[in-house]
């Protein structure tokens, strides 16, 4: 299991499971759905797979912000007054700072008229609603970086990365040491120039074997590598 550091600069919040959540305002109901997307195009996807979901009903407004995708902010209020539905979504998904996340909410009309700021609070309201049941992470960008060194090395390398707070995220020992680490941009610097005042040369930043730039975000108190980024 990968050892967890202090904390981090954050990329951006998201959310990793869909969650959902419902209310009933004059008869209306009002089914709001929570969940990541990375692109325009996964997004309008899965607008239009919750209106075949929902043939029935009566509106199906949403809003996405994306930032993998050229921070693309967009809203629909599919038929309902203008500012009423998709704008109030939105409103909530930036208030709370989250990205590459989308909020569908699916009306089936009860009969009454809600007016404007009846409208803008029912959805407002409900996907205020689902930001509750849903899960946010904080996802932080990182190289995942390799050495390979000796076992006598180990003890000043496990010391330098606590001191930096810098995550363990796999180690296997073999002949050698195969120690696999998550290093922030803001830490890089001073760890490559501490690694080498602290092993006398014996490790330097050409002692990488293998880096890979990702994202990562932690989930009970596990790193998780996020496979989409």
């Amino acid at each position: 299991m990968a050892k967890q550091g202090k904390r981090w600069k954050v990329s951006y919040k998201t959310v990793k499971k869909d969650a959902f959540a419902e209310t009933e305002i004059k008869k209306s109901r009002f089914i709001a759905h929570i969940a990541e997307v990375r692109s325009e195009a996964e997004a309008e996807a899965l607008i239009k797979e919750t209106k075949k979901k929902y043939y029935d009903a009566s509106h199906s407004c949403s809003a996405y912000i994306l930032n993998s995708d050229k921070g693309i902010r967009h809203s629909s209020d599919d038929g309902e007054p203008s500012g009423t539905a998709g704008k109030p979504i939105l409103d909530v998904i930036s208030g709370a700072g989250l990205s590459d996340v989308i909020v569908i909410v699916t009306r089936y009309f009860g009969g009454t008229e809600l007016g404007t700021g009846g409208l803008v609070r029912a959805y407002s309201g409900v996907t205020a609603e689902v930001l509750k049941n849903s899960t946010v992470v904080d996802v932080v960008s990182a190289k995942l970086t390799e050495f390979v060194i000796d076992y006598g090395l180990l003890p000043k390398l496990q010391h330098l990365l606590a001191e930096l707070g810098i995550i363990i995220y796999e180690t296997e020992y073999l002949e050698k040491v195969k120690i696999s680490v998550l290093i922030t941009e803001e830490v890089s610097g001073k760890f490559y120039k501490e690694l080498i005042e602290m092993t006398a040369g014996a490790l330097t930043e050409s002692s990488v074997v293998r880096e890979e730039q990702v994202n990562f975000y932690t989930e009970a108190g596990k790193v998780i590598l996020d496979s989409r980024g």
